[in-house]
């Protein structure tokens, strides 16, 4: 039975979400007696959830000044995206390589993601998607790897939401998953290692766009922590 999580915690993974989504946007000064008032928590639990974003490299605490949400890494984005190229690959290979392989949890997932994808709604969509590749992760039974990649990838996931809003994509990212099930299905090594490298590098090349169309979002001489 999985360990309760603590209330500093929870408020880290709440706070994430709201980093993620820029609901809380870089350069965005984050108020403590808001925050405990919306968590209903002390300080405490608050600040240690502040020391943790600090360390993934999502907000800055500077001392008398306050605590501010840190602008994008793209440093931390490519480190991501290198993890997410290296790990995931392999990873949809040992499945084509799997025989009599059940894709029910995914395919599951796919469903959800499409319902979501025709209410355009990427609060729910998002989640889904981490969810999908998980489970993969999970049949491949490496799901300890993917939580490796979850730690690390909070920067990449600003900018993946952010590309799945200014484009209108959610419905092209669930046509990408479906053609990834299908190749595993087909055991088509040549065509999953194909599609999972078209569809993890995207982002990479969306940032580059944005690192000139909207520079405010970025901080360069950040390395992101261990985002």
């Amino acid at each position: 039975m999985p360990r309760k999580k603590s209330r500093a915690s929870e408020i880290y993974d709440a706070l994430r979400t709201l980093i993620v989504t820029l609901e809380l946007p870089p350069k965005e000064v984050l108020q403590e007696k808001d925050l405990c008032d919306r968590f209903d928590v002390s300080r405490t639990p608050l600040r240690e959830a502040f020391l943790r974003l600090a360390d993934h490299g999502l907000v800055t605490i500077a001392p008398q000044h306050g605590t501010f949400v840190s602008g994008i890494s793209p440093n931390a984005v490519r480190q991501a995206h290198f993890l997410r190229v290296n790990l995931e690959i392999p990873v949809v290979l040992k499945l084509c390589d799997t025989p009599d392989l059940d894709l029910t949890t995914p395919q599951a997932i796919l469903l959800e993601q499409k319902l979501a994808a025709q209410q355009n709604s990427y609060a729910v969509f998002m989640p889904l998607d981490d969810r999908f590749h998980q489970s993969l992760f999970d049949l491949a039974e490496l799901g300890s790897v993917w939580q490796v990649i979850h730690a690390k990838k909070a920067h990449l996931d600003r900018i993946r939401f952010l590309k799945a809003a200014e484009r209108s994509e959610l419905e092209s990212l669930t046509r990408q998953h479906e053609a990834i099930l299908d190749a595993i299905a087909r055991r088509s090594r040549l065509g999953a290692e194909e599609l999972v490298r078209a569809h993890v590098s995207g982002s990479v090349g969306f940032m580059e766009q944005l690192l000139r169309s909207r520079p405010e979002l970025f901080d360069e001489s950040s390395g992101g922590g261990l985002c």
